[in-house]
């Protein structure tokens, strides 16, 4: 049994992030798009690792030393909680190999095992780089002990034990709930979206607590924040304690647990693996087809619909690009509830907000577009869309065309409730209408440009796609970062320029969408 899992982890482990396509190929353009990923990895890792270390000197500056370990493990089991409940179905009950993993002389408990360990490892690096500058900081200016070092490292290395068992327990649920149903996918997406909804929800509900600021709004949130912990999260204040006081034994303890914590939810999983995927991957053979009368769509039409029903067949693809949009009318919503005039009125704030909702809408919307990421979706199937007799302006218009239709439901429901919140006059509605339309359009033909750069075809695993290629990071976030650098250029505008600068900025983002669609075609 042990070598069989060895042999499986290997397997797992090979090409993780692509590495070993890195290390074999010789292909210079899948060279240079890789050094292309990982300078653009490497400045979001260095943004990420100055966050963390400014973080944790900003609580020992406070005098609230004692308390940056439990900080980082919150931070860090957020982190891995929230991305594992997004890719958790679709990594354990990954359909790729699963034929052919079933007829070798191999127990599903090795699969299972395995599976396991490629997630413990891709969560453990992103533990690491959030662990690793805060504990640093700490370190050099603290000097603790030879005790507080020691226990570092058992508490560093089961960081990710607890947060993962819990993201696999629940993405083994939706996946085992939807398997069930007719729509597996959409139902699967949707249940992974709500319970992302539930952890958004409560983190805001931390971070609401306090009412000073400065100083005091730290010191109220960090005394709110312990007390919290210790009711809903008591091994983030446990091992804390173990660090702080050098008490290796109690970490190596929590690690302990932790780890049986976690080998419980893998043997959960491998008594339903084998049921789960057939009720995925099968389905009953019905030989009762009857002829019917045939229609005939545009092209156009009918490419949208393929594009629909391919979107809707990827539950890891829906759940993951939809959230942008759903999280958009959340922000209208809120804002009608809890009154405009608290942000636009508040006197504690320097700056007019009013003018930055519009791009701050559209920001939130652009998260993560399916266009950026819609040709790599295609696969090594992507010969059957090149043998058809379609243009390539057909192809990519039915593309932007689904990804507009996907947003237009909640582009409606947010744009009306920030009327009924916001009830603006004259060109500020709009504006409130225009800039989140071109923006989003903007986002569908960039997300297209750069996935015709950075395709990844060759894909055995839609996270890798979805989550870990550079369409993914470079296409589905320039909206997002457009609107940000918009909102920065909104909050200093003066009142009485800010219809001009609206304006400006619209015409410009829409010339520039069409350049670059003339420009793709």
């Amino acid at each position: 049994m042990r070598a069989r899992i060895n042999v499986l982890v290997r397997a797992e482990l090979c090409n993780i992030y692509g590495w070993n396509v890195f290390r074999s190929s010789r292909d210079k353009k899948v060279k240079k798009r890789a050094w292309s990923m990982l300078a653009v990895w490497a400045v979001l890792l260095g943004l990420l690792v100055f966050y963390m270390g400014g973080l944790s000197y900003s609580l020992l500056f406070l005098g609230m030393g004692d308390v940056v370990p439990a900080y980082l493990t919150v931070i860090a089991s957020l982190l891995v909680f929230f991305f594992g409940i997004l890719k958790a179905g679709s990594v354990i009950f990954r359909r790729e190999g699963y034929d052919i993993l079933c007829a070798l002389p191999v127990s599903k408990t090795a699969i299972v095992a395995s599976r396991f360990v490629r997630m413990y490892v891709e969560d453990l690096l992103i533990v690491l780089v959030v662990l690793l500058p805060g504990i640093i900081v700490y370190v050099w200016e603290v000097r603790p002990g030879l005790g507080s070092y020691l226990a570092v490292v058992p508490w560093a290395v089961s960081v990710p034990f607890i947060p993962m068992a819990g993201a696999i327990m629940i993405g083994t649920l939706i996946t085992g709930i939807s398997s069930r149903m007719r729509y597996k996918s959409v139902v699967a997406a949707g249940l992974s979206v709500l319970a992302v909804l539930g952890v958004v929800y409560l983190s805001s509900r931390i971070a609401a607590m306090g009412d000073g600021s400065g100083e005091d709004l730290l010191r109220e949130l960090s005394v709110h924040t312990s007390a919290l912990l210790e009711k809903l999260y008591p091994p983030a204040v446990w091992v804390s304690a173990a660090v702080v006081k050098g008490q290796l034994w109690k970490s190596i303890l929590w690690a302990g647990c932790s780890l049986a914590v976690f080998a419980a939810v893998a043997a959960v999983v491998s008594r339903c693996f084998h049921w789960i995927c057939q009720n995925l991957y099968t389905s009953p053979a019905e030989h009762s087809y009857e002829m019917e009368r045939l229609e005939q769509s545009p092209v156009l039409a009918a490419l949208c619909r393929r594009e629909l029903r391919r979107y809707l067949a990827s539950s890891v693809y829906v759940s993951n690009t939809i959230i942008g949009p759903v999280m958009g009318c959340v922000m209208a919503g809120g804002l009608l509830a809890v009154g405009a005039e608290t942000i636009t009125e508040n006197p504690l704030l320097p700056v007019d907000v009013e003018g930055a909702i519009p791009f701050l809408l559209a920001g939130v919307f652009c998260m993560m577009t399916p266009a950026a990421t819609s040709i790599s979706m295609e696969g090594k199937d992507i010969w059957i869309l090149k043998s058809l007799p379609l243009t390539t302006k057909a192809v990519l218009d039915a593309k932007i065309l689904m990804n507009l239709l996907l947003f237009l439901p909640f582009y409606i429901l947010a744009e009306i409730l920030l009327f009924l919140a916001l009830r603006p006059g004259g060109l500020g509605g709009v504006w409130l209408v225009l800039i989140p339309a071109a923006i989003i359009l903007f986002s569908c033909v960039y997300g297209i440009t750069i996935d015709l750069h950075f395709p990844v075809l060759d894909w055995e695993d839609e996270v890798r796609v979805v989550k870990q290629s550079a369409s993914a990071l470079l296409g589905g976030m320039g909206g997002f970062l457009l609107a940000f650098l918009c909102v920065v250029g909104a909050l200093w505008i003066p009142a009485e320029y800010r219809d001009v600068y609206s304006g400006c900025v619209c015409a410009v983002i829409l010339l520039t969408a069409g350049i670059l669609y003339r420009y793709i075609i």
